[in-house]
């Protein structure tokens, strides 16, 4: 759940612009590439072009297709395969 700023919030800390330093959403898509390409024809800011990247998974090589855009409030969104 994402909290909107007010008196009674669980604030941790100071809530300054960008709300979200720090945290990135990995969203699954099922045809990464054609969102990328969507995205970009939109005009919309793109925070990390498409790119291969390797993360080890349980000792596990897994190389994911992904691209990041970030939303008003700095929040990453990750779109991957």
């Amino acid at each position: 759940m994402f909290e909107q700023i007010h008196d009674k919030g669980w604030n941790t800390g100071a809530l300054e612009y960008p709300l979200g330093r720090g945290i990135n959403l990995s969203i699954a898509v099922e045809n990464v590439e054609a969102l990328y390409e969507t995205v970009k024809n939109g005009q919309m800011d793109i925070y990390r072009e498409l790119t291969k990247s390797t993360y080890l998974v349980n000792g596990i090589a897994e190389e994911p297709i992904e691209f990041l855009i970030q939303d008003p409030n700095g929040y990453l969104l990750r779109f991957t395969n």
